[in-house]
């Protein structure tokens, strides 16, 4: 047969990992965000990825979901991280000042990224944050032979108040990282205390 009339088809080789292209976009959109700002477009996106516009839309319906799953991305390593925690410390005053910390820290670290996310991680992945919180204050109050019914409203009230703290230390920069980790840490470990003296 004839390479005219051989049959039209995908070219050959290995075809594209969906979840790759999704995770190499993602690594493009932080990148561009980080050097052109929140309002960064598909376009912008698709050009640090190196791909076309196209194979952006083939992985992500829009910039809001692109912006979505960012924010589902972030917020399941910051989950990770404070799971990583709660299990590797048996000092608790410890453990609550270095969650404190690794929420700045992210604020520290993106400070482009952080912004442009942090409406839609209030949104999209504060549910996932709280409710992996609201285990490890469950543990830990059965552990100590606590009534644990005050870990899921405990839960919503920390990560509010953290993330309106961090959110603002980060857009002012009027106290230092640590004094603002100090103070945080200082009004949620009262409460604690107050219930496991």
């Amino acid at each position: 047969m004839s390479e005219i009339n051989r049959r039209r088809g995908r070219p050959p080789g290995p075809g594209v990992d969906r979840d790759a292209r999704r995770e190499a976009l993602l690594d493009a959109a932080e990148r561009a965000i980080a050097r052109s700002g929140a309002d960064v477009s598909l376009s912008q996106v698709a050009a640090e990825a190196g791909l076309t516009r196209s194979a952006v839309y083939a992985a992500f319906d829009d910039r809001d979901s692109v912006l979505d799953a960012l924010a589902a991305r972030h917020s399941h390593r910051i989950v990770g991280r404070l799971q990583a925690l709660a299990t590797g410390s048996e000092d608790a005053h410890g453990q609550t000042r270095a969650a404190v910390d690794l929420l700045a820290a992210w604020f520290d670290e993106n400070p482009t990224l952080a912004p442009a996310l942090a409406d839609r991680w209030r949104a999209n992945g504060r549910s996932f944050v709280e409710t992996t919180l609201t285990q490890v204050l469950a543990a830990g109050f059965a552990a100590r032979s606590l009534d644990s019914a005050p870990a899921a409203v405990w839960a919503r009230a920390m990560v509010g108040a953290v993330a309106s703290s961090v959110e603002w230390w980060a857009t002012t920069r009027e106290i230092s990282r640590d004094e603002l980790v100090d103070h945080v840490t200082s009004l949620l470990w009262s409460g604690l205390s107050a219930t496991n003296p």
